[in-house]
This record gives structure tokens, sequence and C-alpha cells, in this order.
């Protein structure tokens, strides 16, 4: 079994229930397996072949999924590219992963190459490129290679990581034990399909669920999607939890949504609380990672524990170590690792195979934690970014998420100056929203009001602009 079979599974099982919802109309199972089986037949014409690389540049929708399984259907590695990512880092990228093709939209600049447009039955409008170069294979080396997505590199350099057919589909099985999607479930997304493809929208595929696309990440189209679609399930970021919170309008969720997952970086409790407190809905926290997939869930306690990502589902293990790997009491701050179904391949150019990386089967996270009384785990932040002042340890994710919370900040970035007394001290750059003025003191307050005095940032920076990483994180490094 691989992932292009998967699809043709929920064909079979659900022919006539809704799969993709987009800006085209609803789109169902049949007819989306259909225009999956015919541009695989186009691309198999073209000369694609097993273990070749191929970018997927399209935007969230139909075509994605059409272009990305189509190419898998002809044994292909494919490689997601943000639409948005800027020239340099998609010359860096290919640079360490050498694609044969690209399937694109046509929203992006075009690559060099020889460019054909595709016939798509849905009007897709997908074009195909094969690029200059040799048309090597993509992670010979590694058997079933099937996926090469780039981590987000906040604070360093991005690394490829491979996965395997058999490894997503370990991976988005174990995720849905805990998550429990069926094919009643209507999924509303605001994610990009790039970053999330691998375990997210398969697993909803392979569940025979509905996918409805949202046009756009803004808390008033969420809300107008949520109605008119009766969505079930909205999986989202902590940047978007903010923004329902700060939505001025006072209008609720519809009552089939009931539950909302936030991945990709930690969510600060009073954020969930304010949600709650606002919509009656929980937040469930999960913890996402690329090489490991959605191993840590957090669906039945989020209200009395916002704070925590959970506990680890089933066939999954989690352990909080010191730096020789020995298991610390509950309570002791130290780094998250991690064990189960699923892992990654390895890592892409230089090439390093799983089994050269993981320590005794465990895989660490960089991200540390801690257990609490009840032993859900909750994260403190990253290893690499812990400040030192004056004995305490001081994570910076923190600090920006209470930044964050004030209704003149967009966005934040939270990191440490030298300082010849105190060895470190505090300073955070600030993005305001649109149309709001500096209020430098009056954040402080804020930040006064809501954390221990050591924590408070010794200076603020107003900048017009924060860099962030091709997902929308805000890179640190």
């Amino acid at each position: 079994m691989n992932v292009f079979e998967t699809l043709a599974q929920s064909a079979k099982q659900w022919p006539d229930r809704v799969a993709i919802i987009d800006a085209a109309g609803p789109l169902d199972y049949r007819s989306l397996w259909r225009e999956v089986e015919a541009l695989r037949v186009q691309l198999d014409r073209l000369g694609l072949r097993e273990r070749q690389g191929i970018g997927v540049r399209v935007r969230n929708g139909r075509a994605f999924v059409i272009g990305a399984l189509a190419a898998l259907g002809c044994g292909s590695v494919i490689m997601p590219i943000h639409h948005q990512m800027r020239p340099p880092e998609l010359v860096d990228m290919l640079a360490r992963a050498p694609l044969c093709v690209i399937l694109e939209d046509g929203n992006g600049a075009a690559q060099p190459g020889k460019t054909i447009p595709l016939e798509n039955p849905g009007g897709n409008g997908l074009r195909f490129t094969r690029l200059e170069g040799p048309q090597e294979a993509l992670a010979p080396q590694i058997r079933d290679a099937a996926f090469v997505r780039f981590t987000s590199g906040t604070t360093g350099q991005s690394k490829g990581v491979v996965l395997t057919n058999q490894g997503v589909l370990e991976r988005t099985r174990v995720a849905n034990a805990g998550l429990r999607l069926t094919c009643e479930d209507r999924i509303l997304w605001v994610l990009p399909m790039a970053y999330h493809f691998y375990a997210s929208i398969i697993l909803y595929l392979e569940a025979g669920a509905t996918v409805v696309v949202n046009p756009d990440y803004l808390a008033e189209s969420i809300l107008n999607t949520a109605e008119k679609r009766q969505a079930t399930f909205l999986y989202v970021t902590p940047m978007h939890v903010r923004m329902l919170v700060s939505e001025r309008s006072g209008r609720m969720l519809p009552a089939s949504l009931q539950r909302v997952m936030s991945v990709s970086s930690r969510l600060d409790p009073q954020v969930a609380q304010s949600f709650y407190a606002r919509y009656h809905v929980p937040v469930s926290q999960g913890f996402g990672i690329i090489e490991v997939g959605l191993p840590i869930q957090n669906t039945v306690e989020a209200a009395e524990h916002p704070e925590a990502i959970g506990r680890p589902v089933p066939g999954f293990e989690a352990m909080i170590v010191d730096k020789t790997m020995k298991p610390l009491p509950v309570g002791g701050t130290g780094q998250l690792v991690l064990r189960g179904p699923g892992m990654f391949a390895g890592y892409l150019s230089p090439l390093r195979l799983c089994k050269e990386i993981l320590c005794d089967g465990w895989f660490l996270t960089g991200d540390l934690g801690h257990r609490d009384s009840g032993s859900r785990i909750v994260l403190d932040g990253r290893a690499s970014s812990v400040i030192h002042i004056a004995g305490h340890k001081v994570f910076p994710e923190e600090i920006a998420g209470v930044l964050d919370q004030h209704p003149a900040v967009l966005r934040s970035r939270v990191f440490s100056r030298p300082h010849p007394q105190l060895g470190e001290t505090i300073h955070a750059e600030i993005q305001l929203r649109h149309g709001t003025r500096p209020m430098g003191e009056e954040i402080l307050r804020f930040c006064r009001h809501r954390l221990s005095s050591h924590k408070v940032p010794a200076s603020l920076e107003f900048v017009s602009e924060l860099d962030l990483t091709p997902s929308g994180k805000v890179r640190h490094g």
C-alpha cells in the first residue's frame, strides 16, 4: 500500500462524498480520483519516472492535491514548494534537492526549462516544467522515498526531511487514533498545503473527510466559511487563535464546530482561555514535527489544562531527559525526545539516514519541556533559544506569546543581547498592526502585569517588518 493507492480506496468506499471544497466548488471522491488518474497518465507520457524529484508549487486547493497525488502515482519523489517562497530560498533549496520537474499553476516565477501546459479535466491550469540539468533520482539511497520537505529553519539552515510512503501512512493512522476523524467530518483548512500535506491532508482523505479550503487566513473569513460549510474541525496555528480572539464582531463559531487544534508552535495558555471564553470551544494543542508527525495531542483535557500539549498518542513514547538522556522527574525541565512509528527516513544533502540520527531509537526534538503533576507534557521553549538572566532560564517563546497578545502587536521576536554586568538582557523587536503607533511604555506595562520581573524585556525596538520563514514563523536566527 502507498499513499496514491489510499485515494483509490477512499474513492471506492465513499464515491459520492465530497472530498474537497475550494473556490471552484465541491469535488467528490470519485471525481477527485478520476482527475488524479488522468493527470498521472499525462505525467507518465511526459516521461516522469520513478524516484525522480518533482516540485509541486501550487496554491491551496484541489490542484495541489491532484498534482501531488498524480506525481506519487508515477512513483516520483515529491517536494511541495510554497508558492510565496522567495527566489533566493528557492535557489538554495533546488541546489540541495536537485529536482527534474516542477509542477506549478503559474503563480510564481517560472524556472528555466521547457514548460508544457497540462490538460486537466477540472481546468486546474497546471504546467509541467522539465528543469535543466541532469535528470537524476532524488534520495536514491532511501528505498520507498516519496516526499522531501524542508524544515522551517527558524534558527538556522533548514533540513531536507525525507519521508517514505510507509512512514507517512503509519504516522497518519497513529495521529488519527487521537484525532478520531471520520467521513462525517468537515475540516476547515487555513494552513499552507505545502507544509502540511504529508500528514494532515493525506489523513483527511484517507478518513473520507471533507477538506474545506478557506480563501485566506483572516478571522472574518474563517467565521464565514465555518458557518457556510458547517465545519466540524478547525486546524490552525497560535496566530489564527489570537486573530479569532481579537475579532470584534462578536460572532460565534457554528454549533457544528466542536474541535479546534493548534499546532506549529507553543500556544499561550491565556490566549487559549480567552478563546474558550469567547467561543465555548477549547483549543487542543498538538505537537507536530515533520520528522515524526503528530505524536502528542491534548484532545481530552484542553479546557482544564490549556498550557499542555498533552500525552503521546497510542503507539508513541515520550520522555523529558537531561543532557545524558536520563529521564527527569515531574517538573524537571529538559529536552523532549520521541520514539514511535512513522519516523522520517533521513536528511537530504548531505544524506544522513535516520538510524544515524536517532539516539537508541529516540528522536531529539530540540524542544524543552516538563511533565506536570498529571504527567501531561508542557512545552517551555527551544533548547537553542533559552536565555540566562541572573540565574534564571528564560524562554523567548513565552515572552513573545505575551507581547503578541497586546492589541497593537502583530508579531514579535525576542532574543538576548550581551550585557557587561548581567551577562545577557532581553530585547524584543515588534511589528505593529497597521494603523497603530509605537507605544513602548504601554507595552512594557502590559508585560509587567503578566510576566515576572526578570522576564520583562529590557528594551523594545519597533520594526516595519519581521523576517518570516516560508511557513509563516518568525525567523530567530
